[in-house]
Protein backbone atom coordinates (compact mmCIF):
# COMPACT_ATOMS: atom_id res chain seq x y z
CA UNK A 1 0.00 0.00 0.00
CA UNK A 2 1.62 3.62 -1.22
CA UNK A 3 0.39 6.47 0.15
CA UNK A 4 -0.28 9.85 -2.52
CA UNK A 5 -0.55 13.21 -1.71
CA UNK A 6 -2.47 15.15 -3.91
CA UNK A 7 -2.02 18.98 -4.17
CA UNK A 8 -3.34 22.21 -5.92
CA UNK A 9 -1.17 24.66 -6.67
CA UNK A 10 -0.93 28.40 -5.00
CA UNK A 11 -2.04 30.64 -7.76
CA UNK A 12 0.20 33.35 -9.15
CA UNK A 13 -1.11 36.48 -11.58
CA UNK A 14 -0.13 39.74 -12.57
CA UNK A 15 -3.24 41.65 -11.01
CA UNK A 16 -3.47 40.35 -7.21
CA UNK A 17 -7.29 41.49 -7.07
CA UNK A 18 -8.21 38.21 -8.84
CA UNK A 19 -5.78 35.82 -6.47
CA UNK A 20 -8.34 35.19 -4.05
CA UNK A 21 -10.70 33.26 -6.62
CA UNK A 22 -10.18 30.07 -5.35
CA UNK A 23 -12.31 26.99 -6.99
CA UNK A 24 -12.56 23.32 -6.42
CA UNK A 25 -9.84 21.12 -7.57
CA UNK A 26 -12.51 18.83 -9.06
CA UNK A 27 -9.70 16.42 -11.37
CA UNK A 28 -7.89 16.06 -8.08
CA UNK A 29 -11.06 15.20 -5.82
CA UNK A 30 -11.89 12.73 -8.88
CA UNK A 31 -8.55 10.61 -8.63
CA UNK A 32 -8.93 10.56 -4.72
CA UNK A 33 -12.68 9.31 -5.17
CA UNK A 34 -10.91 6.94 -8.02
CA UNK A 35 -7.90 5.60 -6.18
CA UNK A 36 -9.83 4.76 -3.13
CA UNK A 37 -12.51 2.46 -4.96
CA UNK A 38 -9.98 0.49 -7.22
CA UNK A 39 -7.09 0.00 -4.56
CA UNK A 40 -5.87 0.02 -0.80
CA UNK A 41 -3.87 2.62 -1.64
CA UNK A 42 -4.29 5.72 0.97
CA UNK A 43 -4.73 9.73 -0.38
CA UNK A 44 -4.58 12.88 0.76
CA UNK A 45 -6.15 16.31 -1.24
CA UNK A 46 -3.91 19.38 0.54
CA UNK A 47 -5.07 23.05 -1.50
CA UNK A 48 -1.47 24.86 -1.84
CA UNK A 49 -3.65 28.40 -2.08
CA UNK A 50 -6.62 27.89 0.57
CA UNK A 51 -4.12 26.70 3.53
CA UNK A 52 -2.50 30.53 3.38
CA UNK A 53 -4.10 33.80 2.89
CA UNK A 54 -0.86 35.43 2.46
CA UNK A 55 -0.04 37.22 -1.43
CA UNK A 56 3.69 38.22 -2.37
CA UNK A 57 5.61 39.60 -5.10
CA UNK A 58 7.15 36.49 -7.09
CA UNK A 59 9.21 36.31 -10.36
CA UNK A 60 11.33 39.62 -9.22
CA UNK A 61 8.08 41.43 -8.08
CA UNK A 62 6.89 40.96 -11.87
CA UNK A 63 3.51 38.98 -10.32
CA UNK A 64 2.00 38.12 -7.01
CA UNK A 65 1.02 34.82 -5.86
CA UNK A 66 -1.26 33.57 -2.72
CA UNK A 67 -0.59 30.34 -0.83
CA UNK A 68 2.11 27.76 0.94
CA UNK A 69 5.70 29.22 0.40
CA UNK A 70 8.65 26.79 -0.49
CA UNK A 71 9.47 25.83 3.16
CA UNK A 72 5.59 25.37 3.92
CA UNK A 73 5.89 22.69 0.93
CA UNK A 74 8.22 21.16 2.52
CA UNK A 75 7.07 20.16 6.34
CA UNK A 76 3.69 19.58 4.49
CA UNK A 77 5.62 16.69 2.19
CA UNK A 78 7.44 15.65 5.59
CA UNK A 79 4.16 15.52 7.36
CA UNK A 80 2.62 13.49 5.14
CA UNK A 81 5.50 11.21 3.87
CA UNK A 82 3.63 10.45 0.44
CA UNK A 83 5.20 7.73 -2.17
CA UNK A 84 4.04 9.62 -4.73
CA UNK A 85 2.41 13.58 -5.53
CA UNK A 86 0.18 14.52 -7.92
CA UNK A 87 -0.06 17.94 -9.11
CA UNK A 88 -2.30 19.34 -11.78
CA UNK A 89 -1.78 22.41 -13.96
CA UNK A 90 -4.45 23.67 -16.10
CA UNK A 91 -3.63 26.65 -17.11
CA UNK A 92 -0.29 27.90 -18.63
CA UNK A 93 0.20 30.94 -16.09
CA UNK A 94 0.69 28.34 -13.46
CA UNK A 95 3.47 26.59 -14.93
CA UNK A 96 6.14 28.71 -12.48
CA UNK A 97 3.68 27.76 -9.39
CA UNK A 98 3.95 23.83 -10.33
CA UNK A 99 7.34 23.36 -10.71
CA UNK A 100 8.08 25.27 -7.86
CA UNK A 101 5.91 22.91 -5.90
CA UNK A 102 7.51 20.06 -7.37
CA UNK A 103 11.06 21.54 -6.97
CA UNK A 104 10.42 21.85 -3.42
CA UNK A 105 9.11 18.16 -2.65
CA UNK A 106 12.18 17.15 -4.07
CA UNK A 107 14.42 19.00 -2.51
CA UNK A 108 12.70 17.08 0.36
CA UNK A 109 13.15 13.60 -0.88
CA UNK A 110 14.23 12.93 -4.18
CA UNK A 111 12.97 9.73 -4.25
CA UNK A 112 9.45 11.11 -4.30
CA UNK A 113 7.52 10.35 -7.57
CA UNK A 114 6.11 13.60 -8.53
CA UNK A 115 3.73 13.11 -11.49
CA UNK A 116 1.85 16.05 -13.52
CA UNK A 117 -1.27 16.26 -14.88
CA UNK A 118 -3.54 18.40 -16.46
CA UNK A 119 -4.23 20.45 -19.53
CA UNK A 120 -1.35 22.61 -19.51
CA UNK A 121 0.54 19.89 -18.78
CA UNK A 122 -0.63 17.57 -21.62
CA UNK A 123 -0.23 20.30 -23.72
CA UNK A 124 3.07 21.84 -22.74
CA UNK A 125 4.78 18.85 -21.07
CA UNK A 126 8.44 19.39 -22.37
CA UNK A 127 8.95 22.56 -19.89
CA UNK A 128 7.64 20.80 -16.76
CA UNK A 129 9.76 17.37 -17.96
CA UNK A 130 12.90 19.08 -18.55
CA UNK A 131 12.65 21.67 -14.88
CA UNK A 132 14.31 18.54 -13.25
CA UNK A 133 11.25 17.75 -10.32
CA UNK A 134 8.92 16.24 -12.53
CA UNK A 135 9.03 12.58 -13.32
CA UNK A 136 5.87 12.10 -15.45
CA UNK A 137 3.41 13.76 -17.34
CA UNK A 138 -0.33 11.82 -17.43
CA UNK A 139 -2.11 13.01 -20.54
CA UNK A 140 -5.61 12.82 -20.75
CA UNK A 141 -8.04 11.24 -18.76
CA UNK A 142 -5.60 10.05 -15.88
CA UNK A 143 -7.33 8.27 -12.74
CA UNK A 144 -6.77 4.95 -14.73
CA UNK A 145 -2.59 6.00 -15.60
CA UNK A 146 -2.73 7.98 -11.92
CA UNK A 147 -3.53 4.37 -10.31
CA UNK A 148 -1.26 2.01 -12.52
CA UNK A 149 1.93 4.93 -11.77
CA UNK A 150 0.95 4.42 -8.12
CA UNK A 151 0.79 0.69 -8.31
CA UNK A 152 3.96 0.45 -10.00
CA UNK A 153 5.63 2.58 -7.75
CA UNK A 154 4.14 0.23 -4.27
CA UNK A 155 5.75 -3.07 -6.46
CA UNK A 156 9.33 -0.88 -7.03
CA UNK A 157 8.59 -1.70 -10.82
CA UNK A 158 10.00 1.13 -13.59
CA UNK A 159 8.15 3.80 -14.60
CA UNK A 160 8.48 3.75 -18.31
CA UNK A 161 6.70 2.69 -21.27
CA UNK A 162 2.95 3.62 -19.49
CA UNK A 163 -0.34 4.06 -21.99
CA UNK A 164 -1.52 7.66 -21.25
CA UNK A 165 1.97 9.28 -19.96
CA UNK A 166 4.63 10.79 -21.46
CA UNK A 167 8.41 11.25 -20.20
CA UNK A 168 12.02 12.46 -20.25
CA UNK A 169 14.50 9.78 -21.57
CA UNK A 170 17.72 9.43 -20.92
CA UNK A 171 18.98 10.58 -23.84
CA UNK A 172 17.19 13.94 -23.68
CA UNK A 173 14.18 12.96 -25.37
CA UNK A 174 10.85 13.19 -25.06
CA UNK A 175 8.93 9.88 -25.28
CA UNK A 176 5.03 9.95 -26.08
CA UNK A 177 3.13 7.19 -24.82
CA UNK A 178 0.48 5.06 -26.56
CA UNK A 179 -2.79 7.26 -25.67
CA UNK A 180 -4.68 5.17 -22.80
CA UNK A 181 -8.30 3.37 -23.47
CA UNK A 182 -10.29 3.57 -20.24
CA UNK A 183 -11.51 0.36 -19.42
CA UNK A 184 -13.42 1.37 -16.55
CA UNK A 185 -16.98 2.52 -17.28
CA UNK A 186 -17.72 6.35 -17.09
CA UNK A 187 -20.80 5.85 -14.72
CA UNK A 188 -18.45 3.32 -12.40
CA UNK A 189 -16.56 6.37 -11.45
CA UNK A 190 -17.02 7.43 -8.26
CA UNK A 191 -18.15 11.08 -7.80
CA UNK A 192 -15.38 13.41 -6.64
CA UNK A 193 -14.23 12.94 -3.26
CA UNK A 194 -15.40 16.03 -1.66
CA UNK A 195 -14.73 14.79 1.96
CA UNK A 196 -11.18 15.14 1.08
CA UNK A 197 -10.99 19.50 1.03
CA UNK A 198 -11.52 21.86 3.26
CA UNK A 199 -15.35 22.28 4.24
CA UNK A 200 -14.65 26.41 3.35
CA UNK A 201 -15.29 25.70 -0.41
CA UNK A 202 -18.64 25.08 0.72
CA UNK A 203 -19.14 26.49 4.39
CA UNK A 204 -17.71 30.10 3.79
CA UNK A 205 -19.47 32.54 2.05
CA UNK A 206 -17.21 34.66 1.73
CA UNK A 207 -14.95 32.12 -0.45
CA UNK A 208 -17.61 31.23 -2.16
CA UNK A 209 -18.74 35.28 -3.31
CA UNK A 210 -15.14 35.81 -4.18
CA UNK A 211 -15.22 32.62 -6.39
CA UNK A 212 -18.54 32.62 -7.63
CA UNK A 213 -19.69 36.07 -7.89
CA UNK A 214 -22.50 35.18 -10.24
CA UNK A 215 -23.98 32.54 -8.76
CA UNK A 216 -27.69 32.94 -7.21
CA UNK A 217 -28.04 30.75 -4.26
CA UNK A 218 -24.92 29.48 -2.12
CA UNK A 219 -23.67 27.16 -1.47
CA UNK A 220 -22.41 26.66 -5.01
CA UNK A 221 -20.46 23.80 -6.32
CA UNK A 222 -18.89 22.52 -9.65
CA UNK A 223 -20.02 19.80 -11.66
CA UNK A 224 -19.01 17.67 -14.32
CA UNK A 225 -21.43 15.34 -16.04
CA UNK A 226 -19.33 15.08 -19.49
CA UNK A 227 -15.61 15.29 -20.45
CA UNK A 228 -14.40 16.74 -24.04
CA UNK A 229 -16.19 18.28 -26.56
CA UNK A 230 -17.27 16.97 -29.96
CA UNK A 231 -16.12 20.15 -32.10
CA UNK A 232 -12.77 21.19 -33.56
CA UNK A 233 -13.21 24.85 -33.01
CA UNK A 234 -10.02 26.91 -33.92
CA UNK A 235 -9.29 28.31 -30.86
CA UNK A 236 -9.88 25.88 -28.21
CA UNK A 237 -7.06 23.44 -26.85
CA UNK A 238 -9.07 20.74 -25.33
CA UNK A 239 -8.83 19.07 -29.08
CA UNK A 240 -5.10 18.06 -28.03
CA UNK A 241 -6.48 16.65 -24.33
CA UNK A 242 -9.30 14.28 -25.34
CA UNK A 243 -10.31 12.61 -28.12
CA UNK A 244 -13.99 12.22 -28.28
CA UNK A 245 -17.00 13.25 -25.21
CA UNK A 246 -17.78 11.58 -22.66
CA UNK A 247 -20.88 11.24 -20.46
CA UNK A 248 -22.62 10.56 -17.37
CA UNK A 249 -25.95 8.75 -17.78
CA UNK A 250 -28.55 10.89 -16.75
CA UNK A 251 -29.17 8.61 -12.99
CA UNK A 252 -25.32 9.34 -12.39
CA UNK A 253 -25.74 12.74 -12.62
CA UNK A 254 -28.98 13.35 -10.19
CA UNK A 255 -27.54 10.99 -7.90
CA UNK A 256 -24.35 13.27 -7.58
CA UNK A 257 -26.77 16.19 -7.15
CA UNK A 258 -28.61 14.39 -4.44
CA UNK A 259 -25.58 13.62 -2.69
CA UNK A 260 -24.14 17.29 -2.52
CA UNK A 261 -27.92 18.26 -1.28
CA UNK A 262 -27.91 15.33 1.48
CA UNK A 263 -23.88 16.30 2.73
CA UNK A 264 -23.33 19.63 1.84
CA UNK A 265 -27.08 21.39 1.56
CA UNK A 266 -25.70 22.26 -2.18
CA UNK A 267 -28.22 25.02 -3.36
CA UNK A 268 -26.63 25.79 -7.07
CA UNK A 269 -24.62 23.12 -9.44
CA UNK A 270 -22.43 24.96 -11.27
CA UNK A 271 -21.74 22.61 -14.61
CA UNK A 272 -18.26 22.53 -15.53
CA UNK A 273 -18.54 20.48 -19.21
CA UNK A 274 -16.56 21.38 -21.88
CA UNK A 275 -19.77 21.17 -24.05
CA UNK A 276 -22.83 20.31 -21.77
CA UNK A 277 -25.07 20.30 -24.44
CA UNK A 278 -23.30 18.39 -26.78
CA UNK A 279 -26.28 16.00 -27.02
CA UNK A 280 -29.54 18.64 -26.70
CA UNK A 281 -31.93 15.61 -25.59
CA UNK A 282 -29.60 14.35 -23.04
CA UNK A 283 -30.08 17.54 -21.18
CA UNK A 284 -33.72 17.41 -21.42
CA UNK A 285 -33.65 14.23 -20.06
CA UNK A 286 -31.42 15.01 -17.07
CA UNK A 287 -33.40 18.46 -16.33
CA UNK A 288 -36.59 16.49 -16.91
CA UNK A 289 -35.53 13.98 -14.25
CA UNK A 290 -34.27 17.14 -11.89
CA UNK A 291 -37.88 18.54 -11.92
CA UNK A 292 -39.58 15.13 -11.50
CA UNK A 293 -37.28 13.94 -8.55
CA UNK A 294 -38.02 17.70 -7.15
CA UNK A 295 -34.25 18.81 -6.20
CA UNK A 296 -35.28 22.57 -6.44
CA UNK A 297 -31.87 23.93 -7.10
CA UNK A 298 -30.42 26.86 -9.45
CA UNK A 299 -28.78 25.95 -12.36
CA UNK A 300 -25.52 27.16 -14.24
CA UNK A 301 -23.48 25.97 -17.00
CA UNK A 302 -20.65 27.96 -16.40
CA UNK A 303 -18.82 27.22 -19.95
CA UNK A 304 -22.05 28.31 -22.03
CA UNK A 305 -25.02 26.67 -23.92
CA UNK A 306 -24.35 25.76 -27.41
CA UNK A 307 -26.95 27.82 -29.14
CA UNK A 308 -27.62 26.26 -32.25
CA UNK A 309 -28.70 23.70 -29.70
CA UNK A 310 -31.30 25.21 -28.12
CA UNK A 311 -35.64 25.44 -28.54
CA UNK A 312 -38.25 26.91 -26.90
CA UNK A 313 -38.92 23.30 -25.29
CA UNK A 314 -35.32 22.53 -24.07
CA UNK A 315 -35.51 25.95 -22.56
CA UNK A 316 -38.75 25.84 -21.00
CA UNK A 317 -37.24 22.37 -19.80
CA UNK A 318 -34.27 23.99 -18.35
CA UNK A 319 -35.94 27.13 -16.57
CA UNK A 320 -38.57 24.86 -15.11
CA UNK A 321 -35.15 22.52 -13.84
CA UNK A 322 -33.28 25.85 -12.04
CA UNK A 323 -31.57 27.46 -14.97
CA UNK A 324 -31.86 31.31 -14.67
CA UNK A 325 -29.35 32.32 -16.43
CA UNK A 326 -27.54 31.33 -19.80
CA UNK A 327 -24.03 31.94 -21.56
CA UNK A 328 -23.83 32.15 -25.32
CA UNK A 329 -20.39 31.28 -26.42
CA UNK A 330 -21.43 32.12 -30.50
CA UNK A 331 -17.48 33.60 -30.43
CA UNK A 332 -18.46 35.88 -33.03
CA UNK A 333 -21.24 37.82 -35.24
CA UNK A 334 -19.22 37.59 -38.17
CA UNK A 335 -20.33 34.62 -40.77
CA UNK A 336 -16.80 34.52 -42.18
CA UNK A 337 -14.95 34.26 -39.10
CA UNK A 338 -17.61 31.59 -37.85
CA UNK A 339 -16.25 29.55 -40.92
CA UNK A 340 -12.77 30.05 -39.68
CA UNK A 341 -13.43 29.17 -36.10
CA UNK A 342 -15.28 25.92 -37.86
CA UNK A 343 -18.62 26.90 -35.27
CA UNK A 344 -22.28 25.99 -36.25
CA UNK A 345 -23.91 29.02 -35.31
CA UNK A 346 -26.60 30.20 -37.32
CA UNK A 347 -26.74 34.32 -36.28
CA UNK A 348 -30.60 35.18 -36.77
CA UNK A 349 -31.50 31.86 -35.12
CA UNK A 350 -29.18 33.19 -32.26
CA UNK A 351 -31.17 36.49 -32.01
CA UNK A 352 -34.39 34.40 -32.34
CA UNK A 353 -33.52 32.07 -29.21
CA UNK A 354 -32.26 35.42 -27.24
CA UNK A 355 -35.46 36.77 -27.75
CA UNK A 356 -36.98 33.93 -26.44
CA UNK A 357 -35.00 33.58 -22.99
CA UNK A 358 -35.11 37.39 -22.39
CA UNK A 359 -39.16 36.75 -22.58
CA UNK A 360 -38.46 33.67 -20.15
CA UNK A 361 -36.81 36.48 -17.79
CA UNK A 362 -32.95 34.43 -18.07
CA UNK A 363 -30.14 37.04 -17.76
CA UNK A 364 -28.65 36.88 -21.48
CA UNK A 365 -25.39 37.34 -21.64
CA UNK A 366 -22.48 35.87 -24.64
CA UNK A 367 -18.71 35.58 -25.35
CA UNK A 368 -18.30 37.23 -28.43
CA UNK A 369 -14.30 37.27 -29.61
CA UNK A 370 -12.21 39.79 -31.48
CA UNK A 371 -8.78 39.39 -33.01
CA UNK A 372 -8.82 35.90 -35.00
CA UNK A 373 -5.42 35.98 -37.11
CA UNK A 374 -6.72 37.33 -40.38
CA UNK A 375 -9.39 39.94 -39.20
CA UNK A 376 -9.29 43.50 -40.29
CA UNK A 377 -11.08 46.38 -38.54
CA UNK A 378 -14.01 45.78 -40.85
CA UNK A 379 -14.27 42.21 -39.51
CA UNK A 380 -13.78 43.38 -36.00
CA UNK A 381 -16.40 45.69 -36.41
CA UNK A 382 -18.85 43.20 -38.24
CA UNK A 383 -18.99 41.39 -34.48
CA UNK A 384 -19.08 44.24 -32.26
CA UNK A 385 -22.22 45.82 -34.33
CA UNK A 386 -23.75 42.55 -34.61
CA UNK A 387 -23.45 42.41 -30.56
CA UNK A 388 -24.97 46.18 -30.34
CA UNK A 389 -28.43 44.42 -32.15
CA UNK A 390 -28.39 41.52 -30.78
CA UNK A 391 -30.49 41.82 -27.31
CA UNK A 392 -28.12 40.58 -25.33
CA UNK A 393 -27.96 41.80 -21.07
CA UNK A 394 -24.30 41.82 -21.68
CA UNK A 395 -21.27 40.93 -23.76
CA UNK A 396 -17.65 39.75 -22.84
CA UNK A 397 -15.30 40.43 -25.35
CA UNK A 398 -12.45 38.69 -25.50
CA UNK A 399 -9.28 38.55 -27.41
CA UNK A 400 -8.62 35.71 -29.53
CA UNK A 401 -5.40 34.09 -28.05
CA UNK A 402 -2.49 31.98 -29.00
CA UNK A 403 -3.00 28.69 -27.11
CA UNK A 404 -0.75 25.95 -27.25
CA UNK A 405 -2.60 22.43 -28.44
CA UNK A 406 -5.54 24.89 -30.38
CA UNK A 407 -5.62 24.56 -33.92
CA UNK A 408 -4.83 27.98 -35.35
CA UNK A 409 -1.64 27.91 -33.14
CA UNK A 410 1.05 27.31 -35.90
CA UNK A 411 -0.78 30.34 -37.70
CA UNK A 412 1.06 32.30 -35.27
CA UNK A 413 4.05 30.32 -35.03
CA UNK A 414 4.37 29.92 -39.15
CA UNK A 415 4.21 33.79 -38.87
CA UNK A 416 6.63 34.33 -35.97
CA UNK A 417 3.90 36.19 -34.26
CA UNK A 418 4.44 35.02 -30.76
CA UNK A 419 6.71 37.10 -29.46
CA UNK A 420 7.23 35.47 -26.11
CA UNK A 421 9.55 33.04 -27.85
CA UNK A 422 11.99 36.45 -27.74
CA UNK A 423 11.03 36.40 -23.58
CA UNK A 424 11.10 32.25 -22.62
CA UNK A 425 15.48 32.90 -24.52
CA UNK A 426 15.89 35.56 -20.79
CA UNK A 427 13.71 32.96 -18.59
CA UNK A 428 10.36 34.36 -18.80
CA UNK A 429 7.73 31.76 -20.07
CA UNK A 430 4.65 33.58 -18.44
CA UNK A 431 4.01 35.58 -21.42
CA UNK A 432 0.31 35.78 -21.63
CA UNK A 433 -0.50 38.06 -19.04
CA UNK A 434 1.83 40.67 -20.82
CA UNK A 435 0.10 40.09 -24.27
CA UNK A 436 3.05 39.58 -26.73
CA UNK A 437 1.70 38.74 -29.81
CA UNK A 438 0.18 39.72 -32.70
CA UNK A 439 -1.40 39.45 -35.50
CA UNK A 440 -1.84 40.01 -38.91
CA UNK A 441 -2.74 43.57 -38.80
CA UNK A 442 -2.81 44.05 -34.32
CA UNK A 443 -1.01 43.76 -31.47
CA UNK A 444 -2.60 41.87 -28.53
CA UNK A 445 -2.12 45.24 -26.42
CA UNK A 446 -4.36 47.03 -29.24
CA UNK A 447 -6.72 44.35 -29.11
CA UNK A 448 -7.15 44.43 -25.28
CA UNK A 449 -8.43 47.92 -25.43
CA UNK A 450 -10.55 47.45 -28.26
CA UNK A 451 -12.58 44.66 -26.10
CA UNK A 452 -12.24 46.55 -23.02
CA UNK A 453 -13.95 49.33 -25.13
CA UNK A 454 -17.00 47.20 -26.90
CA UNK A 455 -17.83 45.38 -23.52
CA UNK A 456 -17.97 48.58 -21.67
CA UNK A 457 -19.94 50.65 -24.13
CA UNK A 458 -22.36 47.63 -25.05
CA UNK A 459 -23.67 47.31 -21.03
CA UNK A 460 -23.95 51.31 -20.92
CA UNK A 461 -25.70 51.37 -24.26
CA UNK A 462 -27.92 48.22 -22.52
CA UNK A 463 -28.95 50.13 -18.89
CA UNK A 464 -30.36 53.11 -20.73
CA UNK A 465 -32.08 50.41 -23.10
CA UNK A 466 -33.68 48.85 -19.98
CA UNK A 467 -34.45 52.80 -18.61
CA UNK A 468 -37.05 52.91 -21.71
CA UNK A 469 -40.30 52.43 -20.51
CA UNK A 470 -41.16 50.20 -23.08
CA UNK A 471 -38.39 48.30 -22.85
CA UNK A 472 -38.38 47.92 -18.89
CA UNK A 473 -42.25 46.32 -19.11
CA UNK A 474 -40.84 44.10 -22.34
CA UNK A 475 -37.24 42.99 -21.21
CA UNK A 476 -36.54 43.94 -17.94
CA UNK A 477 -39.90 43.40 -15.45
CA UNK A 478 -39.49 39.63 -16.34
CA UNK A 479 -36.27 39.65 -15.02
CA UNK A 480 -37.14 41.41 -11.65
CA UNK A 481 -40.61 40.27 -11.18
CA UNK A 482 -40.07 38.90 -8.02
CA UNK A 483 -37.82 39.36 -4.82
CA UNK A 484 -36.02 36.77 -5.74
CA UNK A 485 -34.75 37.84 -9.05
CA UNK A 486 -35.02 41.75 -8.23
CA UNK A 487 -31.76 40.51 -5.46
CA UNK A 488 -30.37 38.49 -7.89
CA UNK A 489 -29.80 41.43 -10.75
CA UNK A 490 -28.74 44.07 -8.41
CA UNK A 491 -26.02 42.11 -7.44
CA UNK A 492 -24.80 41.05 -10.60
CA UNK A 493 -24.75 44.90 -11.80
CA UNK A 494 -22.86 46.20 -8.93
CA UNK A 495 -20.71 43.57 -9.21
CA UNK A 496 -20.22 44.59 -12.98
CA UNK A 497 -20.03 47.85 -12.77
CA UNK A 498 -18.04 48.00 -9.47
CA UNK A 499 -15.93 44.82 -9.33
CA UNK A 500 -13.05 43.76 -10.79
CA UNK A 501 -10.40 46.13 -12.18
CA UNK A 502 -10.45 49.36 -10.74
CA UNK A 503 -9.57 51.22 -14.50
CA UNK A 504 -12.42 49.00 -15.89
CA UNK A 505 -14.88 49.76 -13.43
CA UNK A 506 -14.43 53.47 -13.40
CA UNK A 507 -14.11 53.72 -17.57
CA UNK A 508 -17.44 51.34 -17.05
CA UNK A 509 -19.30 54.08 -15.13
CA UNK A 510 -17.81 57.05 -16.95
CA UNK A 511 -19.52 55.18 -20.24
CA UNK A 512 -22.74 55.41 -18.29
CA UNK A 513 -22.14 58.79 -18.09
CA UNK A 514 -21.49 59.58 -21.21
CA UNK A 515 -24.19 58.14 -23.21
CA UNK A 516 -26.84 59.81 -20.29
CA UNK A 517 -25.01 63.02 -21.52
CA UNK A 518 -25.43 62.47 -25.02
CA UNK A 519 -28.99 61.15 -25.03
CA UNK A 520 -27.74 57.93 -27.47
CA UNK A 521 -29.53 54.69 -26.74
CA UNK A 522 -28.84 51.58 -28.75
CA UNK A 523 -32.35 49.52 -29.28
CA UNK A 524 -32.00 46.52 -30.25
CA UNK A 525 -33.71 45.61 -33.81
CA UNK A 526 -34.79 42.15 -32.12
CA UNK A 527 -37.29 44.07 -30.00
CA UNK A 528 -39.46 44.61 -33.05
Amino acid sequence: MAHALLIKSTNSDYNKEYLPINFEPLGLMYLSSFIKKYSQHTVAIVDAQAQSPEIYPVEGGAKFRQGMKADEIIELVRKHNPAVVGLSCLFERLEHDVIDIAKAVKSYSPEIIVVLGGMDASIRYEPYLRCGAVDLVVEGIGEETFLEIVNAVEKGAALTGMNGTIELLADGTMRKNPDRTPTVNFDDYPFPDRNAVPRKYYDNRTNQNVSYPFAREFPAVLIQSSRGCGLRCAFCQIISVYDKWYSHSNEYVVAEMKECIENFGTKEFIFLDDNFMWKPRRVAEICQLIIDTKLNVSIDIMTGISVWTLSETIIDTMVKAGLYRVCLPIESGNPDTLKFIKKPVDLEKTKTMIEYCNKKGLLTFANLIIGFPYETQKDIDITIDWGKTSGLDAINYFVAQPMPGARMYAIYEEKGWLYHQQQTQIGDSSWRGAGVWRTEHFTSDKLNDMAATAASKYMASRILFFLQPRNAIRYLWPKISSWRKLKYITKVGFYVLFSGNRISSKQRVLDVVKLFRRKRVTVPSSTG
